[in-house]
């Protein structure tokens, strides 16, 4: 008889004595032993203490939203939550996170502007975490002091041309900058463009036929190149122009702008939100 046999036999002897004297025990004690026996030996008789899953919100990472730009984006000329804020909010509720919104934007930016800011560190670091990046520029690229000369209208736009011609590669490089940065990270990047680079509603009005013209068409020409810019940066375009002026760009949009006829007012900044949001479900 081999070792392995022996071992296996005494074991089974012994277990078949355990059971006997178990047996014996129960007969003794009564029924009262018999119910404990069973508790004791029962697998769901000792609790397994799990632990409490953590909420959603706290698993949750906040949603990070930057807004870049010039006095548009920063909420300029009103007393208001900017569309930056706005959008970050409801994004961030539609997702069930906290919204944190760095709105970096500032006054009289240019594309020129924007690139050297691009080049801060501080503003680096928080496009790099951006689940969002919204930018509004390029409308303090031109100068106001003649868009009622006759050279300044359409189709040439001859006082305006070298100025388009160089903002648009800037344009590309603001995007290529923050695509740089972004890296790997699925995050969005929006871009708008303007009811008017210039004056508009009753402000613009005021100033006669010949500004009102020749602003509408350059900020047609400037909202085309912005598009072409962020088309080719693999960003989202918004129209900002349609959202202010009706399809056919006649309604008159003095309602959504401050009393300086250049920025919005709190209605304007709902009606920026509501076109990016739209955008923001459509990409």
């Amino acid at each position: 008889m081999s070792a392995h046999a022996a071992r296996g036999r005494r074991a089974g002897g012994y277990a078949i004595a355990g059971v006997l004297v178990a047996a014996t025990l129960l007969l003794v004690a009564g029924p009262q032993a018999a119910r404990a026996l069973s508790r004791s030996a029962s697998p769901a008789a000792a609790p397994v203490a799990t632990p409490s899953p953590a909420s959603a919100a706290e698993t949750k990472s906040p949603y990070r939203v930057v807004g870049l730009g010039d006095s548009v984006p920063a909420g300029s000329a009103c007393d208001c939550a900017s569309y930056v804020s706005l959008v970050g909010r409801h994004e961030a509720r539609r997702m069930g996170r906290d919204a944190v919104v760095s709105n970096l934007a500032e006054g009289g930016l240019t594309t020129a502007g924007l690139l050297d800011q691009l080049a801060d560190a501080a503003v680096r670091r928080r496009v790099a975490a951006a689940d969002l990046v919204i930018i509004t520029v390029g409308a303090n690229d031109f100068d106001t002091g003649s868009v009622a000369d006759d050279s300044c209208g359409a189709p040439g736009l001859d006082c305006f041309r070298s100025t388009l011609q160089r903002q648009a590669a800037r344009l590309d490089a603001v995007l290529d900058r923050v695509d740089a940065l972004l890296g790997d990270r699925s995050a969005a990047v929006l871009v708008t463009g303007y009811w008017n680079v210039f004056l508009d509603g009753d402000v613009a009005a005021a100033r006669g036929d010949a500004y009102v013209r020749n602003s509408v068409a350059l900020t047609r020409a400037e909202n085309d190149q912005i598009a072409a810019a962020a088309r080719g940066g693999g960003a989202t375009y918004v129209d900002l122009y349609t959202a202010f002026k009706g399809a056919d760009g006649t309604k008159n949009d003095t309602a959504l702008l401050a009393g300086d006829g250049d920025h919005p007012d709190a209605a304007g900044h709902r009606e920026i939100a509501d076109a990016v949001e739209s955008a923001l479900a459509l990409a």
